[in-house]
């Protein structure tokens, strides 16, 4: 259809490019809000994440749109515009020898559902007395602008956990 039009590329009004097709008919989208972060230096040792809080990141490898931010090892991801986004989190620890379980959560605004922790995207593993862990969140989120996700995370007993650098917190709008 582009060729057929003669187009290649539409324009927001400030002149940014909004979509491109390349010559072999891929279509880019450059400004698509979209970010990824890591952890890339693991906690101490002895971590105590019984009670529910933040899962730790400190790097930022990309985002576009100005849509995630770290503060004090806290991941926030903003949606900058109204839409349905694929949200992803991974959780790596080590030290879980006496864990009854492991849980990965996604939060929407910071608040968990009033009924169960179990309706905020949640991942629970049970490590069996393994040393390590892993635990995976996806998710399709329908999110207003200016609605926020953060990763948290909860270990059950066990006080002598690390979080490890293999956690990955990251998403796009899909449209």
């Amino acid at each position: 259809m582009a060729s057929e039009l003669g187009v290649q590329t539409i324009q927001h009004t400030n002149g940014t490019n909004a979509l491109t097709i390349d010559s072999s008919g891929r279509v880019l989208t450059p400004a698509r809000p979209a970010f990824s972060v890591r952890l890339a230096t693991a906690t101490d040792s002895n971590q105590d994440f019984t009670t529910l809080g933040d899962c730790p990141f400190d790097t930022i490898d990309f985002q576009v749109g100005n849509c995630v931010a770290i503060s004090n090892n806290v991941a926030t991801f903003t949606a900058p515009v109204t839409g349905i986004y694929h949200i992803h989190y991974t959780l790596s620890i080590s030290g879980a020898t006496v864990s009854g379980h492991v849980n990965s959560y996604l939060f929407i605004d910071n608040t968990a559902d009033s009924v169960s922790t179990d309706n905020n995207w949640r991942h629970i593993e049970d490590p069996q007395g393994g040393s390590y862990s892993m635990g995976h969140s996806d998710a399709l989120m329908q999110l207003n602008a200016n609605q926020t996700v953060n990763p948290k995370i909860s270990i059950n007993v066990d006080t002598t956990i690390q979080v490890r650098r293999a956690c990955r917190f990251f998403g796009f709008l899909v449209g």
